[in-house]
């Protein structure tokens, strides 16, 4: 990252082209402070700047404090008229620019300043100048005070003195100025060009010469030819300033004075070599180790010198407020990068947690600063414990991190900034953003921009009513900090700006600023109270009348009926006729959410919020929407937001408790789901979530008592009575029989909601031989395992003979769906249609064939299936079990050899047991196949990457007796999500006899380092009764077998099913005991496993080794098969198909 610092500039800065951040009398004032002088306040301070060119770095300073007066005095007559226009354009009278020469200006008596900016062609003045120009400025100092002088130091200055004498010695035959300029630039270029790489200095001088090339003609005369800029020693300008009755300070840029900003070890050995309290000595001793060749330096009067501080007082950063314009760099949908954009466009990264809250702050607060109490109320995470004097200290650090970073984007300032004292009740764009130039926010940032080369005027309506198509123009002048108004014009601006959303996105990146200027002091917002009447009144533009009964009624019949559409025609209709009725739009957010529209619901949402911005119930809804639609960093810190104000909100509480257990963080995620069951021990979507919690902790039996509890208080929601029935397959103490008939109660609870299994008249035509058209109904038709098996299937089935239709179940959308997409008949997006809407549209698409893909996971539509919209129903790879339907004809096995005896009592469907040559879509490009490790490391290595859910005490016992006779063994046990999870299972297994040193412990990692993962591993070690799916089929592909135990669940057989295909049948053991010694004996036969490793891609690329078989052949075999069955009349049974 490039910081735009004095340090770094030329002597003859951009002042003259853009204001300077770091002489900014706000800017100043602080960095006084930090030193222990107190300066005066900006608004009615006397500046005067020496060096000031065309005065555009006191043109914010004029513009935003009109109370204040700035004198600015240059040499160049030129620059001081073009200043002199731009005062005259912006109607300034607080604001004179003069040309004086040095002698004149030693002569005048302007009075007394509170800052003093001596830069530019004044510092470079030395010698006696310079002590008369020191003296000039202590006389006409104010009590409060301060100097600003720039100047030359060594030892970089030692540089720059070579660089002059190689100008003047090429300059010294120049007869006029004009060859002196050309000869000075000739040198230049030969030095650009053709310095010798051994020339010890060549890096140094390139750089000077760099700047140099970038001087104008007077610059570059009054640097380097005409015997001005002579550096000195730290040393000796401090005895030049005390002879003159001045006294050293600090650095206006004081991460420039801060040791550890070039390095820990330059910090370190500064305190070694130098260990008083000396301040001048240090930072001499600093100067020699950095190379410095200029400072920017704060004095004060001699007399105020027992005031200072001997270095930056850290504490003092409580009294400051903060700015910044920084907006988060968003990676996928719902995920936040490390990264921020600056409204310069800069690119900042940090992985520090509490720095990138700060940061999100500034960025909401954004033209305004906030103090310190608002940053540390705005950043603390509500669910953990620590105290807020710690996280206060915490909080101070960071911002000492940042001020020694010495980012440009970074402003800070005593009290309240320009724009937190704006008493405008409409926004205003700034005054110098139209056809003036520069265009310069009140942070001394100043822009190029496109309406400002346009000579575009913006008018003032626009501000307060924005339109839809200046929505972007608007969005870059607050990015850019342009536009000015009170808390509340603010305030009205974000809510017009959410009234008027059109894209979820605009909705998220308005909310949270909304909500900081909504909120006062003690929700760490910028609200005041005098506010409070102006919005008391506001709200008589809207009402809150409640809806007529019998609207109530209709919509209720409505979505009895499952009619949604009809439903949010008429809760839209309410909206059109009574637009600022609040219940108008809670209503049909409602409607939208229940009837599977999110995005509709969050515009809804959006609508109520821009009347009525101080409801945390409403956010608590838009949070949870948020998370529905994936955007889960979006949904947390609403939440967290929402937390902070107003503890009570148990939805906010359960946000954050499900966006943690998505990224496994499940410490927080228990802490937050134990307060929102708290609040609300009753609510259905409290009792699951928190069911989910313990299913993630691997505590299986408990998680099954809240899912029950969930389904109790909210019989009508069938996704919790799937949840239940999915963590019943996960339990080893129920038997098969008991989850079976489970699953039978859940059918009936289906078939008698949706009347299922009523008639249902079929248009198709019963020819057996005609093209069929087979329906996928799916919620994980993208990058999600269910695609991996469907995918050599899809890409390889004959179009000549099959249509494929899908019905995406999700608002999942990505490469893997646009492949799927690409190839079919035709795609359907069906996440906010109703079980009736999707039954009809699949009866109008006329489909044969329908298969489910779900079973009892997330987005599952199998009460849609209860009403059977086609006449031939297959469940099908998502569910390892039954789907407890009856209008489920059938079930579809692949690869296992028919198995009735048992499997044909679990199922309400009849089993499709079909061969597949290629059942699983492998990752393209992924790692080679190794040798097997035991060979070199001399032991065993097993591991496990299944689920936590899965790992159960039975499991743990069994891979505790494996690692304790193989003593020399190790253990990879991977995709754990918590450190907790990670303690329990190194406990259990430890307290069997299990070595620290033999259990290895690895987070999840993206895909291609998970598969590099297996060249570290011998064997598999899979879980029971819920086996491995997935897992085993990828270890396949990279040569390491998986040793599995048979079951009586075809959730217990997965195993089976994968190592069966492989010809691995040695590696499926029929009891626990079995497993243990199957394991144990591979021990010794490596050469074999070795050769076992090294044959099985080769298997998985073609499972069958039959030329005219392909990923499809006995999947169309089968689709035929049960489909002459239904044109012949025959009802369903169970067909084995390729075996």
């Amino acid at each position: 990252m490039t910081l735009d610092t004095a340090a770094s500039h030329p002597t003859m800065s951009a002042a003259d082209r853009c204001p300077l951040p770091y002489t900014s009398p706000t800017h100043l004032q602080a960095v006084a402070y930090l030193h222990g002088i107190v300066a005066a306040d900006p608004d009615r301070a006397r500046v005067l700047e020496l060096g000031c060119m065309s005065g555009a770095n006191l043109l914010p300073f004029a513009t935003a404090y009109p109370q204040a007066q700035a004198i600015g005095i240059d040499l160049d007559e030129e620059k001081i008229a073009q200043g002199q226009m731009w005062v005259q354009q912006y109607g300034l009278t607080n604001l004179q620019l003069q040309a004086m020469d040095l002698a004149s200006l030693l002569d005048s008596d302007l009075g007394k300043f509170d800052y003093i900016i001596v830069h530019c062609v004044f510092g470079l003045i030395s010698g006696e100048a310079r002590s008369m120009l020191l003296a000039y400025c202590q006389r006409h100092l104010s009590a409060k005070g301060v100097v600003c002088f720039s100047y030359s130091t060594y030892p970089g200055g030692k540089t720059e003195e070579i660089l002059q004498d190689a100008l003047n010695l090429h300059a010294s035959l120049a007869e006029t100025p004009e060859q002196q300029q050309a000869s000075a630039r000739a040198m230049l270029s030969y030095l650009a060009l053709g310095m010798s790489a051994g020339n010890p200095q060549r890096t140094a001088i390139a750089t000077l010469v760099e700047e140099a090339e970038q001087l104008g003609d007077v610059s570059l005369a009054l640097n380097y030819l005409q015997g001005l800029n002579q550096p000195c020693y730290l040393l000796d300008f401090n005895a030049q300033i005390t002879q003159e009755g001045l006294a050293y300070v600090g650095e206006i840029e004081p991460h420039t004075e801060i040791a550890s900003h070039y390095g820990e070890q330059v910090d370190n050995l500064l305190r070694t070599i130098c260990p008083a309290g000396n301040k001048i000595l240090k930072q001499q001793y600093l100067d020699f180790n950095v190379g410095r060749k200029r400072r920017f330096s704060l004095l004060v009067a001699a007399e105020r010198a027992e005031k200072l501080e001997s270095e930056i007082d850290v504490s003092r950063l409580d009294k400051l407020s903060w700015a910044g314009s920084f907006r988060r760099v968003m990676l996928n949908k719902g995920l936040a990068s490390n990264s921020y954009v600056t409204n310069t466009g800069i690119q900042i990264s940090t992985d520090h947690e509490l720095t990138q809250q700060i940061l999100d702050v500034l960025g909401n607060a954004w033209p305004a600063s906030v103090s310190f109490k608002q940053l540390i109320f705005n950043t603390h995470f509500p669910e953990r414990e620590n105290d807020e004097q710690e996280h206060e200290n915490n909080v101070r650090e960071s911002l000492y991190a940042l001020l020694k970073q010495g980012m440009s984007s970074i402003h800070f300032c005593v009290g309240e900034c320009a724009y937190r004292k704006s008493e405008f009740s409409a926004l205003r764009v700034l005054p110098n953003c139209g056809d003036i130039y520069p265009a310069f926010n009140y942070w001394y940032e100043s822009f190029t921009l496109p309406l400002a080369a346009q000579g575009l005027k913006i008018p003032m309506g626009l501000l307060d009513e924005p339109e839809e198509g200046s929505l972007a123009l608007l969005d870059e002048l607050h990015h850019k900090g342009l536009m000015i108004g009170s808390a509340l014009a603010w305030q009205r601006y974000f809510q017009k700006r959410m009234e008027l959303a059109k894209d979820v996105n605009e909705v998220i990146h308005n909310v949270s600023p909304l909500i900081m200027y909504s909120s006062n002091a003690s929700g760490g917002g910028l609200f005041k109270a005098s506010d409070v009447i102006k919005v008391e009144k506001s709200r008589k533009e809207f009402v809150n009348d409640p809806i007529d009964a019998k609207v109530k009624r209709q919509l209720y019949d409505l979505l009895q009926k499952q009619k949604y559409d009809e439903a949010r025609a008429l809760a839209e209709e309410l909206t059109v006729k009574q637009s600022n009725n609040l219940q108008n739009w809670i209503t049909l957010e409602r409607i939208n959410f229940v009837t599977g529209d999110k995005d509709a619901a969050i515009f809804s949402l959006a609508k109520v919020i821009s009347m009525h911005s101080n409801a945390w119930l409403v956010y608590s809804e838009l949070a949870s929407l948020l998370h529905n639609t994936y955007h889960y960093w979006e949904a947390i810190n609403l939440a967290y937001r929402i937390i902070r104000c107003d503890g009570n909100v148990a939805v906010a509480w359960n946000v954050v408790a499900l966006v943690y257990l998505k990224f496994e963080n499940m410490a927080g995620a228990e802490v937050c789901i134990e307060k929102a069951i708290k609040l609300l021990p009753n609510d259905a979507a409290v009792l699951n979530a928190m069911a989910m919690v313990l299913d993630k902790k691997s505590d299986v039996e408990s998680a099954i008592e809240y899912y029950r509890k969930a389904v109790a208080n909210a019989p009508e929601d069938l996704s919790l009575y799937s949840n239940l029935l999915f963590a019943l397959l996960h339990n080893a103490k129920i038997p098969a029989s008991e989850i079976f008939a489970e699953h039978l109660l859940y059918g009936e609870v289906v078939e008698k909601r949706n009347g299922a299994l009523a008639p249902v008249h079929y248009l198709q035509n019963k020819d057996p031989d005609r093209v069929l058209r087979v329906g996928f109904v799916s919620g994980d038709l993208y990058s999600h395992p269910v695609s991996k098996f469907l995918s050599p299937v899809w890409n390889d089935i004959d179009h000549q003979h099959f249509s494929l239709y899908a019905y995406s179940t999700s608002h999942h959308y990505d490469d893997v769906t646009r492949m799927l997409e690409k190839s079919s008949t035709a795609w359907r997006n069906v996440a906010s249609s109703s079980d009736t809407e999707l039954f009809e549209l699949i009866k109008r698409d006329e489909i044969d064939i329908l298969f489910d893909l779900s079973g009892h996971t997330g987005d599952n539509r199998l009460s849609m299936f209860a009403m059977k919209p086609a006449p031939i129903q297959i469940s099908w790879i998502g569910y390892p079990g039954t789907t407890g339907l009856k209008a489920m004809d059938y079930y579809l096995v692949m690869n296992h050899a028919p198995y009735p005896e048992v499997l044909a009592h679990q199922f309400t469907e009849k089993l499709l047991y079909v061969l597949f040559d290629r059942q699983f879509e492998p990752v393209v490009n992924g790692p080679e196949v190794n040798d097997l490790p035991a060979l070199t490391n001399g032991y065993l290595t097993f591991a496990s990457f299944n689920r936590p859910t899965k790992i159960n005490d039975t499991v743990l016992s069994a891979w505790g007796k494996i690692l304790v006779q193989l003593p020399t063994s190790k253990m990879i046990i991977g995709a754990l999500p918590s450190m907790q999870t990670r303690e329990h299972i190194r406990k259990k297994l430890e307290a069997q006899g299990v070595q620290p040193e033999q259990l290895i412990f690895r987070e999840r990692v993206n895909i291609m380092n998970y598969l590099a993962m297996h060249q570290e591993i011998d064997v598999l070690l899979d879980t029971f009764p819920y086996t491995g799916g997935t897992t085993t089929n990828y270890a396949l592909w990279m040569g390491v077998p998986t040793l599995t135990l048979a079951g009586e669940t075809y959730a217990a057989r997965q195993g089976v099913v994968n190592l069966g295909q492989a010809g691995l049948n040695e590696f499926i053991a029929d009891s626990e005991a079995d497993y243990i010694d199957k394991a144990i004996s591979w021990n010794n036969r490596l050469d074999e496993l070795n050769q076992i490793r090294h044959s099985l891609r080769k298997k998985m690329e073609h499972d069958i080794d039959t030329p005219d078989v392909t990923s499809s052949t006995y999947f169309q075999q089968a689709l035929r098969t049960v489909w002459k069955a239904y044109c012949a009349g025959e009802p369903p049974k169970s067909y084995s198909i390729g075996h």
